[in-house]
């Protein structure tokens, strides 16, 4: 009991942990973007929610989703020639007032000072993020390569234990061949020893 107790703990002490399966990284950014759209920062939700599908394969199946147009003035797009696409926001964004990045509206709340340092600290953490994200897209992928290189070595060490189990067993049956022939030799006569 004892020694399967010691070979127990040696071979899980001896196992390589590679990944959790959720990093920091993505928590924070599919937070920040549930945060956003929850205080109707759509702007930041939208940068946020990008930066998320960095990390995330895409689907096998993924849920179509279409734009809307509505009669109104010309896009570039051939296929919707004469039509506007259309920002739907839920209900609870009913009473809020839409301002446009870029936009003159947009310029004129950077005028409210407190706006614009809120703006610019929203700015620093999103270029924070960036650097975040980067470092554990870096990590995860040095931590699939590091997986992908112990794989292969220890494949070759299956094989080559595959191998010596081979040649055991080759040398087994020889011998026993050999001891039966022997015997065999010894039960008949054959041998004068």
């Amino acid at each position: 009991m004892k020694k399967l107790i010691l070979i127990t703990t040696l071979f899980l002490a001896s196992c390589t942990i590679y990944t959790e399966k959720q990093s920091e990284a993505v928590s924070q950014n599919v937070y920040a973007t549930s945060d956003s759209l929850g205080k109707a920062r759509v702007d930041l939700a939208y940068f946020y929610s990008n930066e998320t599908t960095k990390f995330i394969k895409p689907p096998k199946h993924p849920i179509k989703i279409n734009a809307v147009y509505q009669a109104g003035d010309v896009v570039n797009n051939s296929k919707n020639a004469d039509k506007t696409r259309v920002v739907i926001v839920p209900d609870q964004y009913r009473n809020d007032k839409v301002v446009v990045v870029g936009s003159t509206e947009y310029e004129d709340l950077l005028k409210d000072r407190e706006i614009k340092k809120q703006l610019e600290n929203d700015n620093k953490n999103m270029a924070k993020q960036l650097d975040v994200n980067k470092n554990e897209l870096k990590r995860q992928n040095d931590m699939h390569d590091k997986i992908i290189k112990d794989i292969n070595h220890l494949q070759t060490e299956v094989y080559k234990k595959d191998l010596a189990i081979l040649w055991r067993n080759i040398i087994i049956i020889t011998l026993l061949g050999l001891i039966g022939i022997y015997f065999y030799a010894k039960a008949n006569g054959l041998f004068f020893l």
